[in-house]
């Protein structure tokens, strides 16, 4: 399948970005811990943070109707 920028484009447009960064001086132990959690776990961080996210919105009961 050939590369199409309007289809990138148009796909794009339908995908939903959250990210988290550690900041060193702040909170990069607490990045340290999550790598070696997902090297040990052989775990994504993309899977292993929708994971959590969702099992908090679960928990809380929360959702939008569609």
């Amino acid at each position: 399948m050939a590369y199409s920028a309007k289809g990138q484009k148009k796909y794009n447009k339908k995908t939903i970005i959250i990210s988290a960064s550690y900041r060193p001086g702040t909170d990069i132990k607490d990045g340290e811990r999550v790598k070696a959690y997902l090297g040990q776990t052989g775990q994504s961080a993309n899977s292993y943070i929708k994971g959590l996210i969702k099992a908090d919105l679960d928990a809380k009961g929360f959702n939008i109707n569609s």
